[in-house]
């Protein structure tokens, strides 16, 4: 696959039918900004050997104090290729909803914050 093509024969830039690079850059922005955070995504080869394809790691990265009961990050991490979804960037954009997900799920334990 050339650098100029992320999907066999959609040159970058070009709308696919799904989520693209921009949409799931986009996405990362938008969740930065909503919970205050930095959004990474990490791709790394799965396993050993040729075939076993990619981890998908999204992290988001907060700015705490240190002794805070906050965590300073929340990660997911999938597997690709994976039977849900047709394409790489359908398959980030989704790992992104599950990312904003497990941001609220921590935030929402307010236990870690507030005082009894």
């Amino acid at each position: 696959m050339r650098g100029d093509k992320w999907k066999a024969g959609v040159p970058l830039g070009k709308s696919m039918n799904g989520p693209d690079l921009i949409d799931a850059e986009t996405m990362m922005r938008a969740i930065g900004a909503l919970h205050s955070a930095h959004v990474f995504l990490t791709v790394s080869p799965n396993g050993t050997g040729s075939s076993g394809g990619v981890v998908t790691a999204l992290t988001a990265l907060f700015d705490v104090l240190p002794g805070s009961a906050l965590p300073a990050t929340v990660t997911t991490e999938t597997i690709w290729p994976c039977k849900e979804h047709g394409d790489f960037w359908s398959h980030v954009f989704a790992g992104l909803y599950a990312l904003d997900l497990e941001i609220s799920k921590t935030y929402k334990n307010e236990a870690l914050w507030k005082q009894a």
